[in-house]
């Protein structure tokens, strides 16, 4: 089984936050080959089927509720999807899209609890996905946010949160040391490192070394100059239960990740979790 756990099917609604322009420099520097063609013609139906050819069986797909963002010449989008959006995808592609809801936990698109009471603890939505470095400018351990993580430890809800070297203005916002205070406040909540906090590797593996609530997902970082070798040592140890696959699809061609992934010299114990069964593991699936 193949979980991918970072996907955005390009349908109207995700691709008007990946522009085109804006995905070609991105997808260009972290090594992709060329971009999906269902991305090119805005097609969540031939997604599917890049899926089909890429042994993808589930694609987790993250929605997003997160003001625009400016450094230096990279300027990111607003990412405004409605979670009814995500919902209506999960609705007419069963068992192969998986949705968590985008949250705004500065709460000028909505109110972050209602919204997560909603669509995921009364609702079909599987997790959430924050973005506090680009919604106010805090940390994921900002004191406003520990509401919302005591809700989601207590309904067994996982929270995404965007890490990596975009996650914020600048790249100290990449730094897991907030992750490392949050999962210690929250031993019970299930926390994802999208993008595995890149370029602070080492720190990451630390933080999933302490704790075990925390998993790493680098996705399209994970193939960065000198990256892969320290990640996947730690998968084929103590964050064998901890590590996801994920292609940061449409950055990232389904095929050319899943290829490139299992290229990397995991055990094939490890190889297996973290493809799918930890992913199957964390969602209850």
């Amino acid at each position: 089984m193949i979980i991918d756990m970072r996907a955005r099917p390009p349908s109207p609604q995700f691709n008007s936050f990946f522009q085109r322009d804006f995905l070609e420099g991105l997808a260009t520097r972290v090594g992709a080959k060329r971009l999906s063609q269902a991305f090119c013609d805005e097609s969540a139906h031939d997604f599917i089927d890049e899926m089909d050819a890429a042994n993808v069986d589930v694609a987790i797909a993250l929605g997003r509720n997160s003001p625009a963002m400016k450094s230096g010449k990279i300027v990111t989008p607003a990412g405004v999807i409605p979670n009814q959006h995500i919902v209506d995808l999960q609705l007419e592609f069963p068992g192969r899209i998986i949705g968590f809801a985008g949250i705004d936990v500065a709460g000028e698109i909505h109110n972050p609890m209602a919204e997560t009471q909603s669509f995921v603890v009364d609702g079909d939505l599987h997790g959430i996905f924050i973005e506090p470095q680009r919604a106010f400018g805090g940390n994921p351990d900002d004191a406003r946010i520990f509401p919302l993580y005591e809700l989601c430890q207590a309904e067994s809800v996982p929270v995404n949160i965007m890490t990596g070297p975009v996650s914020g203005s600048h790249v100290g916002f990449a730094d897991p040391a907030p992750i490392d205070h949050v999962a210690g406040q929250f031993p019970d909540l299930k926390i994802i490192c999208g993008h595995g906090c890149w370029p602070c590797v080492d720190e990451m593996i630390a933080v999933a070394f302490k704790h075990a609530n925390v998993y790493v997902s680098p996705d399209c970082y994970l193939f960065m100059p000198g990256v892969a070798s320290r990640y996947v040592g730690a998968a084929n140890g103590f964050t064998a239960d901890q590590f996801l696959f994920g292609s940061a699809y449409p950055v990232l061609p389904l095929d050319q990740a899943v290829e490139d992934f299992k290229n990397l010299p995991f055990s094939y114990t490890s190889l297996e979790k973290a493809l799918g069964l930890n992913a199957k593991s964390l969602l209850n699936l």
